[in-house]
């Protein structure tokens, strides 16, 4: 037998190993052994799926990883499946683990939720369970969902304040000392060194001013966001991202959320965590309607941003959503869509709806937050694109 030949059938044996689970190593020889990222996506496959056949003691420790509650927690066991599995396989697996003890068990118990470690992978699971959460452990859900909030948005606040400004430094100060120009906020933050706590007293050194913008040298970002289930990586990003775009003076920020119905959300923009608790994953979709409200927000067109974050799998008849992308790019509006807003790249999304767009002139793309933040910097700052 070739060795090309050889690597056909170990891969074979590989993903039968994978679809039967441990049950079938006595047949298959073991072939996942040595291979660390597959005895990983073996051993949270075994956590999910192996209980169904379990009859008691005898069966645990009959492969070295996976078998017993012992080996892994749900919390853990979320943050895995999180990190080695795609999109698609996620929404799956976390609905399925969803009606068994051991998400069940995470969900229920306060105390458990608390010892979670806060990270994006367990926010985006919490917020597309967030319905499956039970009444008495909303509190802890929330403020687990508060932490990881304020950590990535502080860490991307950071990471992005160059692309929206273009210096992270004192862009933007101005030499017109008048009130209407003072920068309150910065100017506590630079004279904090100042603060007597014996008296309570913030001495403040110097004032700081910026320049004040009128409505006409703003430019109006109007991000449009799928609610779909399989867009909640993309949601959870979007989120914080919106509140960044919203603090950045030069931003006119619309934030919309969709399915087969319009929610404009810019009032909470500022709040991801209220943002994301007011979200309702799942259900139809109707690009085509959102693209229509959007439209009816623009007033410059030439100085509007379109911001379309959705799997493109629309409901509607494909011509309308068309017709309605081509009036606003003719209108002089920039139009963006994106298949997927994170690190983790593009999920499953209609390549004909997207095709057509395309064919339009609108940029169809997958972004990280600092791709896109830059983008957003350099039509705002009047770059190119």
């Amino acid at each position: 037998m070739t060795a090309g030949a050889d690597d056909k059938k170990r891969e074979a044996a590989r993903r039968l190993r994978l679809l039967f689970g441990r049950f079938a190593d006595s047949s298959l020889g073991s072939p996942l052994e040595g291979d660390e990222v597959l005895l990983r996506i073996d051993e949270d496959l075994s956590f999910l799926y192996d209980r169904a056949f379990r009859r008691g003691p005898s069966h645990e420790g009959a492969r070295g990883a996976g078998l017993g509650p012992s080996v892994l927690r749900p919390s853990t066991w979320l943050a895995s499946v999180e990190e080695l599995f795609p999109p698609e396989a996620r929404v799956v697996m976390e609905e399925d683990a969803a009606a068994r003890h051991g998400l069940a068990a995470l969900l229920e118990d306060p105390a458990a939720l608390a010892s979670v470690t806060p990270s994006p992978a367990i926010l985006a699971l919490l917020v597309r369970l967030r319905g499956q959460i039970p009444e008495a452990s909303l509190p802890a859900a929330r403020r687990l969902i508060e932490e990881a909030v304020r950590d990535l948005s502080r860490a991307l606040a950071k990471e992005l304040a160059p692309s929206l400004t273009g210096s992270s430094g004192p862009r933007g100060r101005t030499n017109l000392r008048v009130l209407a120009n003072l920068d309150a906020r910065r100017t506590v933050r630079e004279n904090l060194r100042h603060y007597d706590r014996a008296r309570g007293v913030l001495g403040v050194e110097r004032l700081v001013f910026r320049r004040r913008l009128t409505r006409q040298t703003r430019h109006r970002l109007i991000v449009l966001l799928d609610q779909s289930g399989s867009m909640v990586d993309s949601v959870v990003q979007a989120a914080i991202l919106a509140a960044i775009f919203a603090s950045v003076p030069s931003i006119d920020l619309r934030l919309v959320a969709f399915d087969t119905h319009v929610v404009d959300m810019t009032e909470i923009a500022g709040d991801p965590v209220e943002v994301l608790f007011s979200l309702q994953l799942g259900g139809g979709t109707l690009l085509s309607r959102a693209v229509g409200y959007a439209a009816s927000l623009v007033s410059e067109p030439r100085r509007t941003l379109v911001v379309l974050i959705s799997d493109f799998r629309e409901g509607g008849a494909l011509g309308a959503l068309v017709t309605r992308v081509k009036d606003l790019l003719d209108a002089g509006v920039t139009v963006l869509g994106l298949v997927a807003l994170g690190d983790k790249g593009a999920g499953g999304f209609d390549r004909r709806v997207t095709g057509a767009l395309a064919a339009l002139g609108m940029p169809i793309a997958a972004m990280t937050p600092r791709e896109l933040a830059a983008w957003v910097g350099r039509h705002v700052r009047g770059g190119e694109t």
